[in-house]
């Protein structure tokens, strides 16, 4: 499978679970719904491989907002509880779709 294939698995799967509309994730929008979900989709591009750049670049984004991203998931996840709820069924339905 190639890298636009799993981006378009994960963006829609993040989009579903977390009722977030994929052009919101890839919109500029700073609402803390529509980062949270972004930087789900984040997370799953890196535990898939991809480097930052290549995320920036399917985002729409500067890598060094993909960095931060990266580097501010977990306290992210500790200040929202659902965003564990979220990788959890997101994490089901990849093993499924992917």
């Amino acid at each position: 499978m190639c890298k636009s294939e799993i981006f378009a698995d994960i963006l829609n799967i993040v989009g579903k679970e977390t009722e977030v509309s994929t052009e919101l994730i890839l919109s500029s929008s700073k609402v803390t719904e529509v980062v949270d979900a972004r930087s789900i989709v984040v997370f799953f591009l890196t535990e898939y491989g991809l480097y930052p750049e290549q995320i920036a670049t399917l985002l729409h984004k500067t890598s060094a907002s993909i960095r931060y991203l990266i580097s501010t998931f977990e306290s992210r996840k500790l200040a929202n509880k659902m965003i564990a709820i979220y990788l959890q069924n997101i994490r089901k339905s990849l093993e499924n779709e992917l």
